[in-house]
Protein backbone atom coordinates (compact mmCIF):
# COMPACT_ATOMS: atom_id res chain seq x y z
CA UNK A 1 0.00 0.00 0.00
CA UNK A 2 1.15 3.42 -0.97
CA UNK A 3 0.25 6.75 -1.64
CA UNK A 4 -0.17 5.99 -5.14
CA UNK A 5 -3.71 5.06 -6.11
CA UNK A 6 -3.95 4.05 -10.46
CA UNK A 7 -3.76 5.92 -11.56
CA UNK A 8 -2.21 8.93 -10.62
CA UNK A 9 -4.49 9.76 -7.71
CA UNK A 10 -3.34 10.27 -3.78
CA UNK A 11 -5.22 8.84 -0.95
CA UNK A 12 -4.45 8.05 3.23
CA UNK A 13 -6.35 5.11 3.65
CA UNK A 14 -6.92 5.99 7.68
CA UNK A 15 -8.33 2.62 8.44
CA UNK A 16 -5.92 0.37 7.73
CA UNK A 17 -6.01 -2.75 9.71
CA UNK A 18 -6.19 -6.63 9.69
CA UNK A 19 -10.16 -6.65 9.05
CA UNK A 20 -9.44 -4.57 6.07
CA UNK A 21 -7.05 -6.87 4.40
CA UNK A 22 -8.42 -9.42 1.81
CA UNK A 23 -5.32 -12.23 1.21
CA UNK A 24 -5.38 -14.97 -0.82
CA UNK A 25 -3.27 -17.74 -2.24
CA UNK A 26 -3.74 -17.48 -6.08
CA UNK A 27 -0.61 -19.90 -6.92
CA UNK A 28 1.83 -22.00 -4.96
CA UNK A 29 4.58 -19.84 -3.90
CA UNK A 30 8.04 -19.95 -5.60
CA UNK A 31 11.48 -20.55 -4.92
CA UNK A 32 13.82 -17.81 -4.11
CA UNK A 33 16.41 -16.42 -6.76
CA UNK A 34 20.02 -17.35 -5.37
CA UNK A 35 21.19 -14.41 -7.96
CA UNK A 36 19.10 -11.74 -6.01
CA UNK A 37 19.77 -13.44 -2.23
CA UNK A 38 18.17 -9.97 -0.49
CA UNK A 39 14.77 -10.07 -2.70
CA UNK A 40 11.73 -10.76 -0.83
CA UNK A 41 8.94 -9.15 -3.00
CA UNK A 42 7.69 -11.91 -5.71
CA UNK A 43 7.78 -15.14 -4.15
CA UNK A 44 4.68 -15.82 -2.32
CA UNK A 45 2.37 -16.71 -4.44
CA UNK A 46 -0.29 -14.11 -2.74
CA UNK A 47 -2.97 -11.52 -3.49
CA UNK A 48 -3.49 -9.04 -1.21
CA UNK A 49 -6.50 -6.65 -1.38
CA UNK A 50 -7.07 -3.46 0.23
CA UNK A 51 -10.77 -3.36 1.44
CA UNK A 52 -13.39 -0.20 3.09
CA UNK A 53 -12.05 3.13 2.15
CA UNK A 54 -15.10 4.22 4.70
CA UNK A 55 -13.09 6.62 6.46
CA UNK A 56 -10.23 7.52 3.72
CA UNK A 57 -9.09 11.09 2.01
CA UNK A 58 -8.25 10.85 -1.53
CA UNK A 59 -7.75 13.14 -4.51
CA UNK A 60 -6.65 12.99 -8.05
CA UNK A 61 -4.22 15.72 -9.06
CA UNK A 62 -5.06 15.11 -12.86
CA UNK A 63 -8.13 16.95 -12.54
CA UNK A 64 -8.92 20.43 -12.46
CA UNK A 65 -10.86 19.38 -8.80
CA UNK A 66 -9.28 21.37 -5.96
CA UNK A 67 -11.41 19.34 -2.79
CA UNK A 68 -10.16 15.95 -1.92
CA UNK A 69 -12.61 13.58 -0.95
CA UNK A 70 -12.37 12.95 2.60
CA UNK A 71 -14.33 11.08 5.25
CA UNK A 72 -14.74 13.90 8.41
CA UNK A 73 -13.98 11.86 11.46
CA UNK A 74 -14.73 14.91 13.65
CA UNK A 75 -18.34 14.47 13.12
CA UNK A 76 -17.98 11.23 15.71
CA UNK A 77 -15.24 11.33 18.23
CA UNK A 78 -15.93 7.88 19.21
CA UNK A 79 -13.75 6.58 16.94
CA UNK A 80 -10.64 8.04 18.87
CA UNK A 81 -12.10 7.02 22.22
CA UNK A 82 -12.85 3.53 21.34
CA UNK A 83 -11.24 0.69 23.26
CA UNK A 84 -12.79 -2.20 21.51
CA UNK A 85 -10.00 -3.35 19.72
CA UNK A 86 -6.23 -2.75 18.91
CA UNK A 87 -6.65 -0.74 16.17
CA UNK A 88 -8.22 2.35 18.36
CA UNK A 89 -4.68 3.26 19.38
CA UNK A 90 -4.10 4.09 15.52
CA UNK A 91 -7.36 6.50 15.59
CA UNK A 92 -5.55 8.50 18.59
CA UNK A 93 -2.36 8.44 17.01
CA UNK A 94 -3.80 9.43 13.77
CA UNK A 95 -5.44 12.30 15.32
CA UNK A 96 -2.98 13.34 17.80
CA UNK A 97 -0.69 13.89 15.13
CA UNK A 98 -3.20 16.69 13.62
CA UNK A 99 -3.06 18.26 17.10
CA UNK A 100 1.21 18.73 17.84
CA UNK A 101 2.66 17.29 14.32
CA UNK A 102 4.58 15.26 16.28
CA UNK A 103 4.68 11.42 17.32
CA UNK A 104 3.72 11.69 21.08
CA UNK A 105 0.23 9.67 21.36
CA UNK A 106 -2.36 11.68 23.23
CA UNK A 107 -4.63 10.18 26.03
CA UNK A 108 -8.44 9.43 25.11
CA UNK A 109 -9.22 12.50 27.42
CA UNK A 110 -7.39 14.80 24.07
CA UNK A 111 -10.20 13.64 21.95
CA UNK A 112 -13.22 14.80 22.96
CA UNK A 113 -13.18 18.04 21.46
CA UNK A 114 -14.58 18.51 17.87
CA UNK A 115 -12.58 20.73 15.94
CA UNK A 116 -10.05 21.39 18.20
CA UNK A 117 -6.91 23.39 17.58
CA UNK A 118 -4.47 21.97 15.83
CA UNK A 119 -0.74 22.31 15.81
CA UNK A 120 -0.82 25.46 13.62
CA UNK A 121 -3.59 27.33 15.26
CA UNK A 122 -6.58 26.29 13.12
CA UNK A 123 -9.17 23.66 13.82
CA UNK A 124 -8.01 20.22 12.38
CA UNK A 125 -9.00 19.29 9.29
CA UNK A 126 -9.51 16.27 7.75
CA UNK A 127 -9.25 17.31 4.49
CA UNK A 128 -5.46 18.15 4.67
CA UNK A 129 -3.03 15.63 3.34
CA UNK A 130 -1.33 13.90 6.08
CA UNK A 131 0.57 10.54 4.37
CA UNK A 132 2.11 9.92 7.73
CA UNK A 133 -1.25 8.24 8.59
CA UNK A 134 -0.35 5.91 6.12
CA UNK A 135 2.82 5.10 7.95
CA UNK A 136 1.37 4.59 11.34
CA UNK A 137 -1.12 1.80 9.95
CA UNK A 138 1.94 0.11 8.42
CA UNK A 139 3.55 -0.12 11.80
CA UNK A 140 0.47 -1.23 13.24
CA UNK A 141 0.25 -4.30 10.82
CA UNK A 142 4.36 -4.46 11.25
CA UNK A 143 3.35 -5.49 15.45
CA UNK A 144 0.05 -7.52 13.86
CA UNK A 145 1.87 -9.89 11.61
CA UNK A 146 5.05 -10.33 14.21
CA UNK A 147 2.27 -10.43 17.50
CA UNK A 148 0.51 -13.12 15.52
CA UNK A 149 2.57 -14.99 13.53
CA UNK A 150 1.98 -18.57 13.55
CA UNK A 151 5.20 -20.45 12.19
CA UNK A 152 8.37 -21.27 13.29
CA UNK A 153 10.25 -18.87 16.00
CA UNK A 154 13.32 -18.93 13.56
CA UNK A 155 11.52 -17.78 10.44
CA UNK A 156 9.99 -14.72 12.79
CA UNK A 157 13.53 -14.07 14.12
CA UNK A 158 15.23 -13.85 11.20
CA UNK A 159 12.14 -11.56 9.47
CA UNK A 160 13.12 -9.25 12.38
CA UNK A 161 16.64 -9.31 12.50
CA UNK A 162 16.06 -8.40 8.78
CA UNK A 163 13.93 -5.44 9.25
CA UNK A 164 15.36 -4.29 12.57
CA UNK A 165 16.41 -0.60 11.17
CA UNK A 166 13.01 -0.54 8.47
CA UNK A 167 11.36 -1.20 11.94
CA UNK A 168 13.65 1.94 13.54
CA UNK A 169 12.23 4.17 11.79
CA UNK A 170 8.52 3.13 11.42
CA UNK A 171 7.98 2.66 14.95
CA UNK A 172 5.34 5.50 16.29
CA UNK A 173 6.61 4.92 20.08
CA UNK A 174 10.40 5.30 18.91
CA UNK A 175 12.46 8.30 20.60
CA UNK A 176 11.97 11.66 19.15
CA UNK A 177 15.71 11.93 18.10
CA UNK A 178 14.79 8.84 16.00
CA UNK A 179 14.12 10.32 12.45
CA UNK A 180 10.87 9.09 10.86
CA UNK A 181 9.19 7.70 7.62
CA UNK A 182 7.14 10.66 6.00
CA UNK A 183 4.55 8.15 4.43
CA UNK A 184 3.97 5.17 3.02
CA UNK A 185 5.60 5.49 -0.24
CA UNK A 186 8.97 6.00 2.08
CA UNK A 187 8.69 2.87 3.67
CA UNK A 188 8.60 1.36 0.14
CA UNK A 189 11.40 3.58 -1.63
CA UNK A 190 13.39 1.82 1.46
CA UNK A 191 12.69 -1.71 0.61
CA UNK A 192 13.77 -0.80 -2.89
CA UNK A 193 17.09 0.45 -1.49
CA UNK A 194 17.66 -2.46 0.75
CA UNK A 195 17.30 -4.74 -2.24
CA UNK A 196 13.69 -6.46 -0.75
CA UNK A 197 12.18 -4.78 -4.09
CA UNK A 198 12.97 -4.30 -7.45
CA UNK A 199 11.90 -1.25 -8.87
CA UNK A 200 10.18 -2.65 -12.05
CA UNK A 201 8.26 -4.74 -9.73
CA UNK A 202 6.24 -1.97 -8.79
CA UNK A 203 2.73 -1.32 -10.43
CA UNK A 204 2.26 2.36 -11.47
CA UNK A 205 1.27 4.36 -14.72
CA UNK A 206 5.03 4.24 -16.38
CA UNK A 207 6.43 6.76 -14.05
CA UNK A 208 7.94 5.72 -10.58
CA UNK A 209 6.49 7.00 -7.37
CA UNK A 210 10.07 6.64 -6.10
CA UNK A 211 11.32 9.80 -7.97
CA UNK A 212 7.69 11.83 -7.20
CA UNK A 213 9.02 13.87 -4.58
CA UNK A 214 12.72 15.43 -4.06
CA UNK A 215 12.39 14.96 -0.06
CA UNK A 216 13.94 12.31 1.93
CA UNK A 217 12.84 9.20 2.62
CA UNK A 218 13.38 9.75 6.31
CA UNK A 219 12.03 12.54 8.19
CA UNK A 220 12.41 14.10 11.54
CA UNK A 221 8.96 14.92 13.00
CA UNK A 222 10.21 16.77 15.66
CA UNK A 223 13.17 18.64 14.32
CA UNK A 224 15.56 16.70 15.68
CA UNK A 225 17.36 13.81 14.85
CA UNK A 226 20.76 11.68 13.51
CA UNK A 227 20.43 12.16 10.02
CA UNK A 228 23.99 9.49 9.76
CA UNK A 229 22.18 6.71 10.87
CA UNK A 230 20.81 5.42 7.52
CA UNK A 231 24.37 6.71 5.74
CA UNK A 232 25.55 3.52 5.36
CA UNK A 233 22.37 2.04 4.01
CA UNK A 234 20.96 4.26 1.70
CA UNK A 235 22.20 5.71 -1.75
CA UNK A 236 20.36 8.64 -1.62
CA UNK A 237 21.45 11.85 0.14
CA UNK A 238 18.09 13.49 -0.18
CA UNK A 239 16.85 15.14 3.55
CA UNK A 240 14.01 17.12 4.51
CA UNK A 241 12.56 18.26 7.92
CA UNK A 242 9.24 18.89 9.20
Amino acid sequence: MTEKMAPNGLIQHRDLHEGNLCIRQIEDSKPRDESQPLLRFGYSGLDITILDYGLSRAEDPTTDEDAPVAYDLEKDLSLFTSTHADQCKVYRQMRSYLLRADRKWLPISAHKTQYAQGHDGNPITWDAYIPYTNVLWLAYLYEYMTVNFVGAKQELNDFKRETKEMWTHLNPAAKPSILCFGSAGDVVRFAVEAGWVLEEQLVGDGSTFLAEREDSIIVSLDGEGDEGSLAKFRRSPRRRQV
